[in-house]
């Protein structure tokens, strides 16, 4: 088909879906609409098939009907009922206020940003601690590391890090308000119609929209092209039980049944249990989007790609930015229609996000029917793949041979086995010591000597497939509680488990700091202040902003923080009894190994059979269907090992016969969080971030003007070296180059 062809039926979809739009809405859009009472923009309501649906189904028409000022609708007439959802736009001069730093540009704060009112934060306020935050989260922002003068808002700009132009927030739903996928588009002022690009950035873990501007966002921005968000159904909405409220699309909160289903995220009960018995229950607990949806998000991660980058181009085709008002006759009458002028046949559209966000990104590709995306990077995708029982790769790193056919594990078996050992194997740094003596109590570890049970349980994890060069950096990782957040919350969400069913024991809540050490640590409400900040300064993955995960039958059955947990021994174990219980949903036995103990029963048995169900529509196929596509790894990841995501990924799309064109670029030195590497003072390790900027460069370039991708290849990073030894470029020619022959993947050490 030519491009013209393309073009021209691109703009008929267009005019399908707009044309029971009409002109009244648009013409509120141009003249400006009733203002919010914080000011924070228009608000206009349009049927979501009009938008995100109907445009990713080949922009099928769709009717729309008279909204009323809170965005809610009247009964939809058109043949097929469709959803409808909320747009909430904005212009940032670029000076007070921008899309990339909420007006800091160079001078980004390095501290926590608060509201006048802290209880009572404006939409204003929300947004602009939310981007400071994230970045902060997401960034080593260590001028040591590189930031500002190798990466960062600053780095490589005309604009000092400040980026002037429209933001546009909505949710893709499916009606339910179940879902309620948030999704944003940012357009600058510098946006190029005729060089044209779009930038998808999902959100890096369980964050929100704004988690993505620290990674992604900041590379599209700072080359003029739009970047459509998404928040992939896991992003930060909280539903605190013991007050019933929610987080709106913008952060602010309200009465659930207020909001209804303009909530970010409002939990349900179940047939056996509603909300309000629990709270009575299970008193001041939290329910989390991601953990509780009970809609297993990342099943849909590539859908909710891809609804992001046609909802871009539903935005960048809006009169008031690139549409091209036209008028058409038909018998007799004129009607006004929207030609649309910015296409995927004339748009550069790369598909790019770290962490679950690469993984979302890669499934997009893998999805994409309709050829919106062009080409793809990601940085640490944590990425379980789809291999067959046919299938096998072998992984050769120096004299160490992997092979993932017999050791293949999904990213969550790792983690709950992670979870078990871990905290024995950094007891003499951020672990808990009599985690090693109660493992040792259950003939988990053989040696009665704590020293010995470290070196025990440290070589376990080894011997598991992970590599040594992990060790140190998950120590950093242990005092963040990620594995024992990442086991209960993936648990609950694979399963599509409520609030209600408490699963393994686990629940999130507030904790108290009284002093008095019978009360230490039970759980208690949270205040309006800490209840705002969990959208500002929360990773959607407790414990994050004050909200901890508790262990329901502590402080006999009150419930107390997982972490000080006393066993029926009188050892803080850390709540062993919970993380073996979420082990067991990843290997169906009693055991700690698939080959150990014997196979679950009963509810254990049914809950097992639920998570693996919710495991299996995550699995990626490693078909990116022929398109260009390049993944960053840190080798010292420790939480997506490259030897169960990017490197078995790799493996198995050169092994499918797809035109591969996927190059992978192991960083040595290098882990999964960047923000964690400034909070312990780590010199040791590099940021990948910057890996990831150069790669988007690389793509840019092959996408633009035909230059070669890089090669598979090890960047042999050297930290404590001068700034042009300690993070060499992407060489052209893959000088330490990663091969694949016969279906064994070949990394040199370097």
């Amino acid at each position: 088909m030519s491009h013209q062809t393309l073009l021209n039926k691109m703009e008929q979809y267009m005019i399908k879906a707009l044309k029971f739009i009409g002109i009244f809405l648009f013409a509120i859009m141009l003249n400006g609409c009733e203002e919010e009472e914080d000011g924070t923009g228009v608000i206009l309501a349009i049927a979501a098939a009009g938008a995100a649906a109907a445009l990713h189904n080949e922009l099928k028409d769709v009717g729309t009907d008279a909204s009323d000022e809170n965005g809610t609708s009247s009964e939809d007439t058109s043949e097929t009922a469709q959803p409808h959802f909320t747009i909430k736009s904005k212009k940032y001069d670029g000076n007070s206020d921008d899309l990339l730093t909420a007006g800091f540009g160079q001078n980004l704060p390095t501290t926590v940003f608060r509201a006048t009112d802290a209880g009572n934060p404006t939409a204003a306020e929300i947004r602009k601690a939310t981007i400071i935050n994230q970045h902060q989260a997401l960034q080593d922002m260590r001028t040591e590391s590189g930031y500002g003068s190798l990466y960062g808002p600053s780095v490589a700009t005309r604009f000092e890090g400040k980026v002037a132009g429209k933001e546009y927030l909505a949710y893709d739903d499916d009606g339910s308000g179940q879902k309620n996928v948030t999704m944003m588009v940012q357009v600058p002022d510098n946006f190029n119609p005729k060089n044209s690009c779009i930038v998808a950035a999902p959100s890096p873990g369980s964050r929100g929209v704004y988690g993505a501007i620290a990674t992604v966002g900041e590379w599209g921005l700072k080359n003029r092209c739009a970047v459509a968000y998404t928040d992939k159904g896991t992003g930060n909405g909280v539903h605190d039980l013991f007050t019933d409220t929610v987080n709106l699309i913008d952060g602010k909160r309200g009465y659930a049944d207020d909001v209804g289903n303009q909530a970010n995220f409002r939990a349900q009960g179940t047939p056996e249990m509603d909300l309000a018995a629990y709270n009575s229950t299970y008193p001041s607990r939290i329910a989390q989007k991601h953990a509780h949806s009970q809609q297993n998000p990342e099943a849909d991660w590539g859908k909710n790609v891809l609804d992001a980058v046609t909802f871009a181009f539903y935005v960048l085709n809006l009169e008031d930015n690139f549409g091209k008002p036209t008028t058409t006759s038909s018998d007799g009458e004129e009607k006004m229609t929207i030609k649309s002028a910015i296409t995927s046949a004339n748009t550069i559209v790369i598909a790019s996000g770290t962490s679950t966000g690469g993984s979302a990104s890669l499934r997009a590709v893998e999805q994409d029917t309709q050829g919106l995306i062009d080409g793809v990077v990601v940085a640490a995708p944590i990425i379980t793949i789809d291999l067959q029982s046919d299938e096998g790769i072998t992984i050769q790193q120096g004299n160490k041979t992997f092979s993932y056919q017999r050791d293949r594990k999904p990213v969550f078996d790792v983690i709950t086995y992670y979870n078990i050992y871990q905290p024995c194997a950094s007891a003499t740094t951020t672990g808990l010591p009599e985690r090693c003596t109660a493992l040792y109590r259950k003939g988990l570890l053989s040696d009665f000597n704590l020293d010995q049970q470290i070196i025990e349980a440290q070589n376990l994890l080894n011997k598991y497939g992970t590599l040594e060069t992990t060790n140190a950096i998950a120590h950093n990782y242990e005092a963040a509680f990620v594995y024992a957040s990442f086991s209960n919350l993936y648990a609950n969400a694979y399963g599509g488990f409520s609030v209600v069913d408490n699963l393994c024991g686990y629940s999130y809540a507030g904790t108290d700091t009284d002093t008095d050490s019978s009360r230490e640590a039970s759980p208690i409400a949270k205040n309006l202040s800490d209840l705002a900040d969990d959208f500002q300064m929360g990773n959607g993955i407790p414990p994050s902003s004050d909200t901890h995960l508790i262990n329901n039958n502590g402080n006999n059955g009150e419930g107390i923080n997982f972490r000080h947990s006393i066993n029926a021994n009188g050892i803080q174990d850390g709540y062993l009894e919970g993380a073996l219980c979420l082990r067991q949903l990843a290997t169906g036995r009693t055991g700690i190994t698939t080959g150990s103990g014997t196979p679950l029963t009963g509810i254990a048995s049914a809950h097992y059979q639920r998570v693996q169900e919710g495991i299996k529509k995550t699995l990626a196929s490693g078909n990116l269907q022929g398109k260009p596509a390049i993944i960053v790894q840190g080798r010292d990841d420790a939480l997506a090992h490259v030897n169960f995501s990017a490197r078995a990924y790799y493996g198995l799309n050169k092994s499918t016969k797809s035109n591969s064109k996927l190059a992978y670029i192991e960083v040595k030195n290098a882990n999964h969080f960047d923000g964690l590497n400034q909070q312990n003072n780590v010199g040791s390790q590099i940021p990948l971030h910057y890996y990831l900027s150069k790669a988007l460069d690389s793509m840019y370039d092959h996408l633009k003007n035909d230059v070669n991708l890089p090669k598979s290849q090890v960047i042999p990073t050297v930290p404590t070296a001068s700034t042009g030894k300690r993070m060499p470029k992407i060489a052209g020619d893959g000088s330490c180059p990663i091969t694949f022959s016969n279906k064994v993947l070949t990394i040199p050490e370097c």
